[in-house]
């Protein structure tokens, strides 16, 4: 079983026991031991001991043993057995957590969506905890599931997210306000939104924001909170008074993981921590904190950027006082990789130099797709060597920027590259991917990239896993052999800045790069527009802990010149 496999295993394990009400250190076990297995850069069947694993003791380390080598465990085996398998989609709906589906099976008899959204809602609110609006929510979500089940990308969710941003930060009660949840965090793909606010007016806000146009449907509205339907989109807006603001933007960032590590740092420290604040133990007292930096200063920690905010060993970075000196947007001076209308893109040389003139770069490399890729009408050699004279001709017209010829190539089924050596020598930058025969096993397709980057010409590998987020599964690779074989061929590795794409992915590239692998972050646009996807990949390189050094596209031109020029 692979990795990813393995992760939806354990994390199914924590839904089912929540359902059935376990204790919640077993819950929470089965859930960190997930998040350990998706940080791990090499398979699980490589590990000797798991219990080397950050939170995975004897228990969890029997199960995931069991998983990787495609036996059922147990536990998995009990749970499935007597919980019903379509309680795990409900929980899938927005703002509906196992515990309250464990309650809806065992009091309403629900055992599935279709059967939920059946459901009176005066049935559910009838129950204990349950109100009227909740009960409406719950049920409304089940009724149109389909939906809303689609997780956003980044370009998505970041366009809703600041549109909505802009409507309450332009409102005259509104002092201070910011998304928070997973979209500050970067994630890939974006399940909901929440929006974090600072008023003295907080009711009027809440009134005027159900009121927005964007509002379709209002499923909760409070003083101090308003829950809405926007384009299919849950979107959450909690509104505090300004001295409170830091200790809820900071509730409603961290993933899950950090927010409890830091809460049990907090306890040790005799110091509870909540959305309200931070209060002695056991007085309930809760003192509000303005800013996310003065609540970790408070705490004895440097501030942590919401990125890192995943209990992947930040904390003990802030305490230590190395966290990363992460890199940013402005960090980056080139792209490596676009395309042209000499392939399949859009936009021409000129307009795609012109474009990142505006953006403030010092080189952009073209990358049209070889010959062999026929669907993306993929250059002939004849017709690459126009492609590099009309470069060339460009790059003599822009003063203000650096055009280079390279080319995206393809690794073909046994390794080979798309071009004979004579023709890659005489490109400036080589991008290798693989666009075909995805199906042919992880030890074939390790091979086959493997092959690729002993080749002196080839600088970098393009989205090294080929997933593409909503449609594709990343293709078997074994992409720890792949890490170590870039940093022994000097090789670099491209996070990929396409949205649909963000490949490689987080746990790699800070593998990768703990390796002293270097990467390339590289927008794969097609059109000018896509050149403004940069930040979404410098976003995955800050996740993985990435500073500026290590990225081959953060070099000045002069310095990225002597590294083209002395070769590999």
């Amino acid at each position: 079983m692979q990795n990813n496999d393995i992760v939806r295993a354990l994390e199914a394990i924590a839904t089912l026991m929540e359902i059935k009400d376990e204790a919640y250190y077993r819950v929470l076990g089965y859930q960190r031991a997930a998040e350990s297995v998706a940080a791990l850069g090499r398979p699980a069947t490589e590990v000797e001991d798991l219990t080397t694993l950050p939170h995975v003791g004897a228990t969890t380390a029997a199960v995931i043993r069991d998983l990787a080598e495609d036996r059922t465990p147990e536990i998995l085996a009990e749970l499935t057995n007597e919980i019903p398998a379509g309680l795990v989609e409900i929980t899938r709906l927005p703002s509906v957590g196992p515990r309250t589906v464990g309650r809806l099976w065992k009091e309403l008899g629900v055992t599935n969506v279709e059967e939920l959204a059946a459901v009176d809602p005066e049935q559910i609110a009838s129950l204990k905890g349950f109100g009227k609006k909740s009960a409406e929510k719950i049920v409304h979500a089940a009724r149109t599931y389909n939906a809303t089940e689609r997780r956003m990308l980044l370009d998505e969710a970041s366009a809703m997210g600041e549109r909505i941003l802009s409507f309450v930060r332009s409102h005259p009660a509104t002092q201070r306000a910011e998304i928070g949840g997973s979209l500050r965090r970067m994630k890939e793909t974006i399940g909901d939104l929440d929006i974090v606010a600072a008023s003295e007016d907080p009711a009027s806000l809440a009134d005027d924001f159900a009121e927005a146009p964007f509002a379709d449907e209002v499923l909760a509205h409070g003083p101090k909170k308003v829950f809405i339907l926007s384009g299919g989109t849950e979107v959450d807006l909690r509104i505090v008074e300004p001295e409170a603001y830091g200790s809820l933007l900071h509730h409603f960032t961290g993933g899950q993981a950090h927010n409890i590590a830091l809460r049990e740092r907090a306890v040790k420290m005799g110091i509870n921590i909540s959305e309200y604040g931070l209060a002695e133990a056991g007085t309930g007292d809760y003192r509000p904190v303005a800013t996310e930096e003065d609540l970790y200063s408070r705490l004895g920690l440097a501030y942590i950027p919401p990125e890192l905010r995943e209990d992947a060993g930040e904390i003990e970075a802030a305490e230590r006082g190395t966290l990363p000196d992460l890199v940013s947007v402005e960090d980056v001076r080139g792209d490596l990789h676009v395309h042209t209308n000499y392939s399949d893109g859009k936009g021409t040389i000129e307009s795609m130099a012109e474009a990142a003139i505006a953006l403030g770069y010092e080189y952009l490399v073209f990358c049209d797709h070889s010959q062999s890729l026929r669907v993306a009408n993929g250059l002939s050699p004849e017709r690459l060597k126009r492609k590099m004279d009309a470069v060339r001709a460009a790059d003599e017209k822009y003063g203000e920027i650096h055009l280079l010829c390279g080319s995206e190539v393809d690794i073909l089924r046994d390794g080979s590259l798309d071009y004979e050596d004579d023709v890659l020598a005489e490109l400036d930058f080589v991008v290798a991917s693989v666009h075909t025969s995805f199906g042919v096993g992880e030890k074939a397709m390790t091979e086959r990239i493997v092959r690729a980057m002993n080749n002196p010409h080839v600088r970098t590998i393009g989205h090294p896993t080929g997933r593409i987020l909503n449609r594709r599964e990343p293709y078997e690779v074994d992409v720890s052999r792949v890490i170590l074989e870039a940093a022994a061929t000097n090789t670099a590795l491209e996070v990929n800045a396409y949205v649909d794409r963000l490949d490689l992915s987080v746990p790699y590239v800070r593998e990768a790069v703990g390796m002293g692998v270097s990467i390339t972050i590289d927008t794969d646009a097609h059109d000018e527009r896509a050149l403004g996807y940069m930040k979404y990949g410098v976003s995955q390189a800050r996740r993985a802990w990435v500073e500026k050094g290590s990225v081959i596209n953060c070099l000045p031109f002069d310095e990225f010149e002597k590294y083209l020029e002395r070769g590999k």
